[in-house]
């Protein structure tokens, strides 16, 4: 078997696996075809990798589908959100007391009034807190 790029002989166990070409490292980096490989996100643990020819693709996109915008990185430019203040616990009674107020004011039915004051007691319950304490301290 003859190189195609030398014209030297090259072993016939290499003409099998299908090698046109000799091991010099000259005709080797003339003859070598790289494989353009794609990786495919699978999950986040691992990507697969896929030769680009069996997906179909494009050979050349002609624009990036990337947003080049004012974020880089194809990123969306967010502004930086301020932080917002821990509400403190009276703070937190004083909103679910109004929310209370309000939903009582509109409601005439006794049975109710009630499921709409034993879910207030619910929702104070839920935020772990000594609630008379609290009152009592509070101007």
């Amino acid at each position: 078997m003859s190189c195609r790029n030398c014209g030297g002989e090259f072993s016939a166990e290499r003409a099998e696996l299908g090698y046109d070409y000799c091991t010099k490292p000259e005709c080797v980096e003339a003859c070598l075809e790289p494989l353009n490989v794609v990786a495919v996100s699978v999950n986040k643990a691992a990507d697969q990798y896929v030769l680009r020819e069996h997906l179909r693709l494009p050979k050349h996109i002609t624009e990036s589908s990337i947003d080049a915008g004012p974020g880089s990185l194809g990123l969306r430019f967010r502004k930086p959100t301020t932080p917002r203040r821990p509400r403190s616990t009276s703070d937190a009674i004083a909103e679910l007391e109004r929310e209370l107020e309000t939903q009582l004011a509109g409601e005439h039915d006794p049975a109710r009034r009630r499921k709409l004051v034993n879910d207030h007691n619910a929702k104070l319950r839920r935020l772990n807190i000594r609630y008379r304490r609290i009152a009592q301290r509070r101007p």
